[in-house]
């Protein structure tokens, strides 16, 4: 499509019953064998032609069709299609409106400002999420021991750190920036969350590794995750809280075990 669009106008072509196409094509309309169609046979029997006044009665000739699943001869065929159909996205692009709000000024207790560069760090940070803190969200439910919620705090501090190294430059980046949302702000956030994406989707398998098939029974979620193909994870995002955090802190409490949890500040 034109550039002009940006991607708002996108054209489809639905091919409906291509059977039926090849059919007519070969065989021609007097000589249809009903590719691509239900075979429904003609159940009239009896055709009236006339009323014998002098018999009271009317007057029929049998229906040469009768039980015929010929599709020429039926009046309820399905045919070939070809059908374009074009839909026009008039809303403005969440990224962008997303960028919008990143980098307007928020109000402090100074007046209006811009965000800092950890601002905005942690801003684009808080639609990300970790399947790893949502393992150990569920410590009590699943039965962990000490030894799981440890490998999953480890596998949670080497993700979080990964992401927050794509996140941090972003942040960095777009403070310097003056607020301006412009094509080279976008295309930059497009690019940190592709990447983001791709991290995201090596953790279902890394975690899978922490925990036993019976706990993986019970996050119906997870269990999911995990059966989505490497092919359909390049297009698929999933969010469900448990973000990663702009700085995390020990504190003090315990989880199951008294395994220390490390809390997002």
């Amino acid at each position: 499509m034109p550039q002009r669009w940006n991607g708002r106008l996108v054209p489809n072509v639905y091919l409906q019953n291509v059977l039926a196409g090849i059919d007519q094509a070969i065989h021609g309309n007097g000589s249809l064998r009903g590719w691509g169609s239900q075979a429904a046979p003609d159940p009239v029997l009896l055709v009236p032609r006339g009323f014998d006044a002098a018999a009271s009665r009317f007057r029929y000739d049998v229906n040469p069709r009768f039980g015929s699943t010929r599709q020429g001869n039926s009046l309820g065929r399905d045919p070939f299609r070809i059908v374009i159909d074009f839909s026009m996205n008039l809303s403005t692009d969440f990224n962008l409106q997303q960028l919008r709000r990143a980098v307007e000024p928020v109000r402090n207790s100074r007046g209006w400002e811009l965000r800092s560069a950890d601002s905005l760090a942690a801003f684009y940070l808080t639609n990300t999420s970790s399947v790893h803190k949502l393992l150990i969200r569920e410590t009590d439910s699943l039965f962990l021991s000490k030894a799981q919620v440890a490998a999953l705090q480890k596998a949670d501090s080497v993700y979080s750190s990964r992401v927050r190294s794509i996140y941090a430059p972003l942040g960095q980046f777009l403070s310097q920036r003056g607020g301006a949302p412009g094509k080279t702000e976008m295309d930059s956030v497009k690019a940190v969350q592709k990447a983001y994406w791709k991290i995201f989707w090596e953790q279902p398998e890394i975690a899978a590794e922490a925990v036993s098939a019976a706990q993986r029974e019970l996050i119906p979620m997870f269990k999911s995750m995990l059966l989505v193909p490497a092919k359909d994870r390049e297009q698929s995002q999933w969010q469900f809280g448990n973000p990663v955090t702009f700085a995390d802190k020990p504190v003090a409490g315990a989880a199951a075990g008294g395994v220390q949890i490390r809390q997002a500040r």
